[in-house]
Protein backbone atom coordinates (compact mmCIF):
# COMPACT_ATOMS: atom_id res chain seq x y z
CA UNK A 1 0.00 0.00 0.00
CA UNK A 2 2.79 2.44 0.56
CA UNK A 3 3.99 1.81 -2.11
CA UNK A 4 1.64 3.08 -4.03
CA UNK A 5 1.20 6.29 -1.96
CA UNK A 6 4.98 6.91 -3.25
CA UNK A 7 4.06 6.56 -6.59
CA UNK A 8 0.98 8.50 -6.50
CA UNK A 9 2.92 11.31 -4.74
CA UNK A 10 5.46 11.09 -6.90
CA UNK A 11 3.39 12.17 -10.00
CA UNK A 12 1.97 15.29 -7.93
CA UNK A 13 3.64 18.60 -9.61
CA UNK A 14 5.97 20.30 -6.57
CA UNK A 15 4.37 22.77 -4.48
CA UNK A 16 5.12 26.52 -5.74
CA UNK A 17 7.87 28.72 -3.90
CA UNK A 18 6.18 30.99 -1.67
CA UNK A 19 6.84 34.57 -2.95
CA UNK A 20 8.39 36.84 -0.67
CA UNK A 21 7.19 40.24 0.88
CA UNK A 22 6.65 42.51 -2.50
CA UNK A 23 8.09 45.67 -1.69
CA UNK A 24 7.31 47.76 -4.99
CA UNK A 25 4.94 49.97 -6.57
CA UNK A 26 1.14 48.72 -6.86
CA UNK A 27 -1.92 49.69 -7.56
CA UNK A 28 -5.07 48.29 -4.83
CA UNK A 29 -8.70 48.74 -5.85
CA UNK A 30 -11.07 46.63 -3.60
CA UNK A 31 -10.10 42.71 -4.18
CA UNK A 32 -7.76 43.82 -6.85
CA UNK A 33 -4.13 44.57 -6.68
CA UNK A 34 -1.92 45.51 -9.77
CA UNK A 35 1.97 45.49 -9.61
CA UNK A 36 3.87 46.59 -12.47
CA UNK A 37 7.50 45.19 -11.78
CA UNK A 38 6.14 41.62 -12.46
CA UNK A 39 4.90 42.49 -16.08
CA UNK A 40 8.16 43.59 -17.18
CA UNK A 41 8.26 41.84 -20.83
CA UNK A 42 4.73 42.25 -21.08
CA UNK A 43 5.47 45.98 -20.66
CA UNK A 44 7.98 45.82 -23.27
CA UNK A 45 5.57 44.53 -25.91
CA UNK A 46 3.05 46.86 -25.12
CA UNK A 47 5.98 49.59 -25.87
CA UNK A 48 6.87 48.38 -29.31
CA UNK A 49 3.47 47.61 -30.28
CA UNK A 50 2.34 51.18 -29.38
CA UNK A 51 5.71 52.78 -30.79
CA UNK A 52 4.60 50.67 -34.21
CA UNK A 53 1.11 52.14 -34.25
CA UNK A 54 2.63 55.73 -33.12
CA UNK A 55 5.02 55.12 -36.01
CA UNK A 56 1.99 53.58 -38.52
CA UNK A 57 -0.11 57.06 -38.24
CA UNK A 58 1.92 59.31 -37.89
CA UNK A 59 3.59 57.98 -41.40
CA UNK A 60 0.04 57.49 -42.53
CA UNK A 61 -0.97 61.39 -41.95
CA UNK A 62 2.42 62.59 -43.58
CA UNK A 63 1.39 60.36 -46.42
CA UNK A 64 -1.94 61.48 -46.60
CA UNK A 65 -0.44 65.32 -45.99
CA UNK A 66 1.56 64.95 -49.16
CA UNK A 67 -0.55 63.71 -51.80
CA UNK A 68 -3.55 66.31 -51.02
CA UNK A 69 -0.81 68.52 -51.58
CA UNK A 70 0.54 66.90 -54.54
CA UNK A 71 -2.83 66.54 -56.40
CA UNK A 72 -3.75 70.37 -55.34
CA UNK A 73 -1.52 71.50 -57.96
CA UNK A 74 -2.84 69.82 -60.43
CA UNK A 75 -6.68 71.19 -59.40
CA UNK A 76 -6.93 74.28 -61.62
CA UNK A 77 -5.57 72.28 -64.73
CA UNK A 78 -8.32 69.38 -64.19
CA UNK A 79 -11.22 71.45 -62.81
CA UNK A 80 -11.09 73.34 -66.02
CA UNK A 81 -11.07 70.38 -68.47
CA UNK A 82 -13.54 68.21 -66.30
CA UNK A 83 -16.68 68.83 -65.27
CA UNK A 84 -16.67 66.22 -62.07
CA UNK A 85 -13.81 66.35 -60.01
CA UNK A 86 -14.12 63.31 -57.48
CA UNK A 87 -12.53 63.44 -53.74
CA UNK A 88 -8.89 62.09 -53.40
CA UNK A 89 -8.89 58.17 -51.90
CA UNK A 90 -6.44 56.73 -49.79
CA UNK A 91 -5.57 53.11 -51.05
CA UNK A 92 -2.92 52.99 -47.81
CA UNK A 93 -0.79 55.39 -47.04
CA UNK A 94 1.74 54.40 -49.83
CA UNK A 95 -1.10 54.70 -52.81
CA UNK A 96 -3.37 57.64 -53.71
CA UNK A 97 -5.45 58.32 -56.48
CA UNK A 98 -7.17 60.92 -58.15
CA UNK A 99 -10.63 60.55 -60.73
CA UNK A 100 -12.38 63.03 -62.67
CA UNK A 101 -14.96 62.84 -65.71
CA UNK A 102 -16.79 64.54 -68.09
CA UNK A 103 -14.44 66.22 -70.95
CA UNK A 104 -15.18 65.75 -74.38
CA UNK A 105 -13.41 62.92 -76.04
CA UNK A 106 -12.12 61.83 -72.63
CA UNK A 107 -14.33 59.75 -70.96
CA UNK A 108 -12.43 59.55 -67.47
CA UNK A 109 -9.16 60.44 -65.83
CA UNK A 110 -7.03 58.05 -63.11
CA UNK A 111 -4.36 59.81 -61.48
CA UNK A 112 -2.07 57.43 -59.09
CA UNK A 113 0.22 58.57 -56.69
CA UNK A 114 2.88 56.40 -55.49
CA UNK A 115 4.69 57.26 -52.58
CA UNK A 116 7.15 55.21 -50.47
CA UNK A 117 5.89 52.71 -47.86
CA UNK A 118 7.56 54.19 -44.91
CA UNK A 119 4.55 52.37 -42.81
CA UNK A 120 5.78 49.08 -43.60
CA UNK A 121 9.30 48.59 -42.59
CA UNK A 122 9.93 45.33 -44.12
CA UNK A 123 8.39 46.22 -47.59
CA UNK A 124 10.26 49.39 -47.54
CA UNK A 125 13.80 47.59 -47.02
CA UNK A 126 13.28 44.66 -49.67
CA UNK A 127 12.90 47.76 -51.61
CA UNK A 128 15.74 49.69 -51.07
CA UNK A 129 18.02 46.59 -51.54
CA UNK A 130 16.33 45.59 -54.89
CA UNK A 131 17.55 49.21 -55.62
CA UNK A 132 20.97 48.26 -54.88
CA UNK A 133 20.73 44.53 -56.08
CA UNK A 134 18.88 45.57 -59.72
CA UNK A 135 20.43 48.82 -60.71
CA UNK A 136 17.39 48.86 -63.37
CA UNK A 137 14.79 48.61 -60.91
CA UNK A 138 13.23 51.91 -60.28
CA UNK A 139 12.04 51.95 -56.96
CA UNK A 140 11.20 56.06 -56.25
CA UNK A 141 8.04 57.65 -56.17
CA UNK A 142 6.31 58.40 -59.37
CA UNK A 143 3.25 60.15 -60.19
CA UNK A 144 1.04 58.28 -63.09
CA UNK A 145 -1.99 59.48 -65.12
CA UNK A 146 -4.17 57.21 -66.98
CA UNK A 147 -6.77 58.76 -69.97
CA UNK A 148 -9.80 56.76 -71.07
CA UNK A 149 -10.45 57.56 -74.30
CA UNK A 150 -13.00 55.32 -75.38
CA UNK A 151 -13.65 51.32 -73.74
CA UNK A 152 -15.72 49.39 -75.91
CA UNK A 153 -17.77 50.78 -78.27
CA UNK A 154 -18.01 53.99 -76.31
CA UNK A 155 -16.05 57.21 -77.28
CA UNK A 156 -13.58 55.41 -79.65
CA UNK A 157 -12.47 58.01 -81.83
CA UNK A 158 -11.25 58.01 -85.39
CA UNK A 159 -9.12 55.22 -86.58
CA UNK A 160 -6.42 55.91 -83.84
CA UNK A 161 -2.90 55.74 -83.97
CA UNK A 162 -2.00 52.05 -82.89
CA UNK A 163 0.54 52.16 -80.08
CA UNK A 164 2.95 54.99 -79.69
CA UNK A 165 5.49 55.90 -77.34
CA UNK A 166 8.39 58.03 -76.09
CA UNK A 167 10.28 56.60 -73.49
CA UNK A 168 13.35 57.40 -70.94
CA UNK A 169 15.98 55.28 -72.13
CA UNK A 170 16.75 54.70 -68.04
CA UNK A 171 13.84 53.27 -67.55
CA UNK A 172 12.95 51.25 -70.77
CA UNK A 173 13.79 47.87 -69.60
CA UNK A 174 11.45 48.06 -66.65
CA UNK A 175 8.90 49.30 -68.89
CA UNK A 176 8.94 46.83 -71.79
CA UNK A 177 9.41 44.08 -69.31
CA UNK A 178 5.83 45.27 -67.39
CA UNK A 179 3.95 46.73 -70.67
CA UNK A 180 2.90 43.77 -72.86
CA UNK A 181 1.36 46.51 -75.87
CA UNK A 182 5.09 47.88 -76.16
CA UNK A 183 5.32 44.72 -78.24
CA UNK A 184 3.32 46.11 -81.02
CA UNK A 185 5.42 48.68 -82.23
CA UNK A 186 9.52 48.89 -83.11
CA UNK A 187 12.02 51.28 -82.21
CA UNK A 188 12.12 54.29 -84.45
CA UNK A 189 14.39 57.67 -84.19
CA UNK A 190 12.95 61.22 -85.23
CA UNK A 191 15.18 64.52 -84.44
CA UNK A 192 12.31 65.62 -82.20
CA UNK A 193 12.88 63.13 -79.64
CA UNK A 194 16.03 63.74 -77.42
CA UNK A 195 18.97 61.68 -77.24
CA UNK A 196 17.61 60.26 -73.61
CA UNK A 197 14.34 58.90 -74.89
CA UNK A 198 13.08 55.91 -77.00
CA UNK A 199 10.62 56.46 -79.77
CA UNK A 200 7.98 53.25 -80.91
CA UNK A 201 5.47 53.50 -83.44
CA UNK A 202 4.12 50.50 -85.31
CA UNK A 203 4.60 53.80 -88.31
CA UNK A 204 6.28 56.84 -89.33
CA UNK A 205 3.24 58.63 -90.46
CA UNK A 206 1.87 58.48 -86.83
CA UNK A 207 4.69 60.38 -85.00
CA UNK A 208 4.93 62.87 -88.16
CA UNK A 209 1.07 63.32 -87.42
CA UNK A 210 1.98 63.84 -83.44
CA UNK A 211 5.03 66.00 -83.71
CA UNK A 212 3.66 68.56 -86.46
CA UNK A 213 0.00 68.75 -86.30
CA UNK A 214 -0.13 72.37 -85.00
CA UNK A 215 -1.48 72.77 -81.04
CA UNK A 216 -0.71 69.84 -79.94
CA UNK A 217 3.06 70.59 -78.22
CA UNK A 218 4.36 67.49 -78.26
CA UNK A 219 7.90 68.14 -79.85
CA UNK A 220 8.14 71.80 -78.07
CA UNK A 221 7.57 70.42 -74.49
CA UNK A 222 10.40 67.40 -75.95
CA UNK A 223 12.78 70.04 -76.58
CA UNK A 224 12.33 70.93 -73.39
CA UNK A 225 14.82 69.41 -70.86
CA UNK A 226 12.90 70.93 -67.77
CA UNK A 227 9.85 68.81 -68.78
CA UNK A 228 11.89 65.76 -70.07
CA UNK A 229 13.48 66.01 -66.44
CA UNK A 230 10.38 64.26 -64.76
CA UNK A 231 8.92 62.41 -67.35
CA UNK A 232 9.59 58.71 -67.74
CA UNK A 233 7.12 57.64 -70.63
CA UNK A 234 4.20 58.93 -72.96
CA UNK A 235 2.14 56.17 -73.83
CA UNK A 236 -0.35 55.89 -76.33
CA UNK A 237 -2.26 52.58 -76.22
CA UNK A 238 -5.30 50.08 -77.87
CA UNK A 239 -3.85 47.33 -75.83
CA UNK A 240 -3.93 45.94 -72.77
CA UNK A 241 -0.84 46.34 -70.48
CA UNK A 242 -0.87 42.59 -69.52
CA UNK A 243 -0.55 40.07 -72.27
CA UNK A 244 -4.48 38.60 -72.07
CA UNK A 245 -5.08 34.47 -72.44
CA UNK A 246 -7.48 35.07 -75.48
CA UNK A 247 -8.46 37.84 -77.82
CA UNK A 248 -10.42 40.29 -75.94
CA UNK A 249 -13.97 40.89 -77.09
CA UNK A 250 -14.70 44.56 -78.48
CA UNK A 251 -16.72 45.87 -75.19
CA UNK A 252 -13.69 44.98 -73.19
CA UNK A 253 -10.80 46.66 -75.22
CA UNK A 254 -9.93 50.10 -74.43
CA UNK A 255 -7.89 53.35 -75.85
CA UNK A 256 -5.87 54.93 -73.75
CA UNK A 257 -2.93 57.62 -72.64
CA UNK A 258 -1.11 56.80 -70.29
CA UNK A 259 1.62 59.65 -68.49
CA UNK A 260 4.00 58.52 -65.81
CA UNK A 261 6.48 60.93 -64.12
CA UNK A 262 9.29 60.56 -61.38
CA UNK A 263 7.27 62.37 -58.16
CA UNK A 264 7.82 66.05 -58.72
CA UNK A 265 9.44 67.62 -56.31
CA UNK A 266 10.02 71.85 -56.99
CA UNK A 267 7.55 74.26 -58.69
CA UNK A 268 9.27 73.38 -62.35
CA UNK A 269 8.48 70.27 -61.98
CA UNK A 270 4.88 70.69 -61.11
CA UNK A 271 4.59 72.99 -64.16
CA UNK A 272 5.82 70.49 -66.31
CA UNK A 273 3.75 67.36 -65.33
CA UNK A 274 0.95 70.14 -66.07
CA UNK A 275 2.26 71.23 -69.44
CA UNK A 276 2.57 67.48 -70.17
CA UNK A 277 -1.40 66.71 -69.08
CA UNK A 278 -2.23 69.63 -71.24
CA UNK A 279 -0.47 67.58 -74.07
CA UNK A 280 -2.33 64.68 -73.49
CA UNK A 281 -5.87 66.28 -73.60
CA UNK A 282 -4.94 67.94 -77.49
CA UNK A 283 -3.97 64.24 -78.41
CA UNK A 284 -6.90 62.81 -76.98
CA UNK A 285 -8.79 65.96 -79.07
CA UNK A 286 -6.40 64.79 -82.08
CA UNK A 287 -7.56 61.52 -81.96
CA UNK A 288 -11.19 62.65 -81.62
CA UNK A 289 -10.93 63.98 -85.19
CA UNK A 290 -9.29 60.28 -87.04
CA UNK A 291 -6.17 62.19 -88.34
CA UNK A 292 -4.79 58.45 -89.66
CA UNK A 293 -4.63 58.04 -93.50
CA UNK A 294 -6.94 54.97 -94.49
CA UNK A 295 -3.33 52.81 -95.72
CA UNK A 296 -1.99 52.88 -92.48
CA UNK A 297 -5.31 52.27 -90.69
CA UNK A 298 -5.33 49.20 -92.50
CA UNK A 299 -2.39 48.04 -91.85
CA UNK A 300 -3.22 48.56 -87.90
CA UNK A 301 -6.09 46.86 -87.98
CA UNK A 302 -4.45 44.14 -90.19
CA UNK A 303 -2.02 43.25 -87.34
CA UNK A 304 -4.62 43.22 -84.56
CA UNK A 305 -6.60 41.18 -86.36
CA UNK A 306 -2.88 38.93 -86.68
CA UNK A 307 -2.64 38.99 -83.26
CA UNK A 308 -6.32 38.01 -82.02
CA UNK A 309 -6.14 34.81 -84.40
CA UNK A 310 -2.87 33.71 -82.22
CA UNK A 311 -4.24 34.30 -78.96
CA UNK A 312 -7.03 32.50 -80.09
CA UNK A 313 -5.01 29.86 -81.49
CA UNK A 314 -2.88 29.50 -78.24
CA UNK A 315 -6.10 29.57 -76.21
CA UNK A 316 -7.77 27.05 -77.96
CA UNK A 317 -4.52 24.94 -77.53
CA UNK A 318 -4.04 25.23 -74.32
CA UNK A 319 -8.27 24.53 -73.97
CA UNK A 320 -7.48 21.00 -75.67
CA UNK A 321 -4.80 20.33 -73.66
CA UNK A 322 -6.66 20.86 -70.79
CA UNK A 323 -10.19 18.94 -71.72
CA UNK A 324 -8.53 16.06 -73.61
CA UNK A 325 -11.97 14.28 -73.90
CA UNK A 326 -14.07 17.03 -75.46
CA UNK A 327 -16.41 16.04 -78.36
CA UNK A 328 -16.78 17.35 -81.74
CA UNK A 329 -20.08 19.09 -80.88
CA UNK A 330 -18.23 20.63 -77.37
CA UNK A 331 -15.80 21.82 -79.59
CA UNK A 332 -17.91 23.33 -82.31
CA UNK A 333 -19.79 24.76 -79.55
CA UNK A 334 -16.53 26.52 -77.65
CA UNK A 335 -15.40 27.92 -81.23
CA UNK A 336 -18.90 29.48 -81.33
CA UNK A 337 -18.75 31.09 -78.38
CA UNK A 338 -15.20 32.28 -79.07
CA UNK A 339 -16.11 33.94 -82.60
CA UNK A 340 -19.74 35.15 -80.50
CA UNK A 341 -16.84 37.11 -77.46
CA UNK A 342 -15.37 38.74 -80.47
CA UNK A 343 -18.48 40.60 -81.63
CA UNK A 344 -19.26 44.02 -80.89
CA UNK A 345 -22.88 44.85 -78.83
CA UNK A 346 -24.19 45.50 -82.28
CA UNK A 347 -23.08 42.60 -84.32
CA UNK A 348 -24.27 40.28 -81.15
CA UNK A 349 -27.56 41.98 -81.48
CA UNK A 350 -27.90 41.08 -85.14
CA UNK A 351 -26.59 37.96 -85.00
CA UNK A 352 -29.32 37.17 -82.31
CA UNK A 353 -31.84 38.61 -84.29
CA UNK A 354 -30.59 36.14 -87.58
CA UNK A 355 -31.10 33.06 -85.05
CA UNK A 356 -34.65 34.04 -83.67
CA UNK A 357 -35.60 34.37 -87.39
CA UNK A 358 -33.55 30.53 -88.50
CA UNK A 359 -35.66 29.19 -85.45
CA UNK A 360 -38.97 30.48 -86.08
CA UNK A 361 -38.56 28.96 -90.21
CA UNK A 362 -37.61 25.90 -88.63
CA UNK A 363 -40.67 26.24 -86.36
CA UNK A 364 -42.79 26.95 -89.33
CA UNK A 365 -41.40 24.16 -91.89
CA UNK A 366 -41.99 21.26 -88.74
CA UNK A 367 -45.90 22.83 -88.66
CA UNK A 368 -46.15 22.95 -92.13
CA UNK A 369 -45.12 19.04 -91.98
CA UNK A 370 -47.34 18.20 -88.84
CA UNK A 371 -49.93 19.76 -91.32
CA UNK A 372 -49.61 17.24 -94.28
Amino acid sequence: MSNWVQILNSLNPPMAPVAGTYDGLEYKWKMFVFRPALFKREAIVVSVLGAYLLWFYAVGYLSYSRATKTFDRFKPLLKSNFSSFYKLVHSGPGQHLQYATGRRNIISLHGTLMLYPFHDLFGLIVRLVKMIIEPTFDGSESLSWNLTLGRGETGLQGDGLGVWAVVDKGSIRQIRADRWDLSFPKLHEHASVPKNFQLFSEHSEISEILFKTPNVGLAELLANPAATKVLKFFLITDQPAKRPTKALAAKFKAREIVLSFRKPSSADDYAAVNAWLQVAFNVADLLGKGPTRSDIAKKLSSTRGNVDGDLTKAYNKEQAEDNPEMTAEEKKLAKKKAAREQLSEKELKKLEELEKKREMRKMAKKQGYKGN
